[in-house]
């Protein structure tokens, strides 16, 4: 089962995933920020790394269909979702279902 491939699949065609891409999306509603209890439960996650970076996270994918989820360096309190697909790694923005970045507190 290769997870981020089948994501990646079930996107809108012409999506260009890219950091400068990713950046742009901001919206003007304020995100949830996540509870303690929330938080704690994520970093019990296997696929949760934490805050890394992009090249750090690339260094932990080794082939198609690994994926991570960490806290973005460069968007503070923004989680993104990082996989390896066709041996490349691709890192995406994540959002909530109302449309607003995710936060981290």
């Amino acid at each position: 089962m290769k997870p981020f491939e089948d994501a990646l699949k079930n996107q809108s065609v012409g999506l260009v995933l890219s950091k400068a891409a990713s950046v742009e999306c901001i919206s003007p509603i304020s995100p949830r920020a996540l509870d303690a209890k929330m938080l704690e439960e994520l970093k019990a996650e296997p696929w949760y790394q934490g805050e890394m970076s992009r090249k750090e996270a690339e260094g932990l994918l080794k082939r198609d269909g690994d994926f991570l989820v960490r806290k973005s360096t460069t968007n503070p309190g923004s989680f993104v979702l990082t996989g390896m697909h066709d041996g490349q790694a691709k890192h995406l923005l994540l959002v909530d279902p109302e449309g607003t970045r995710s936060k981290a507190s």
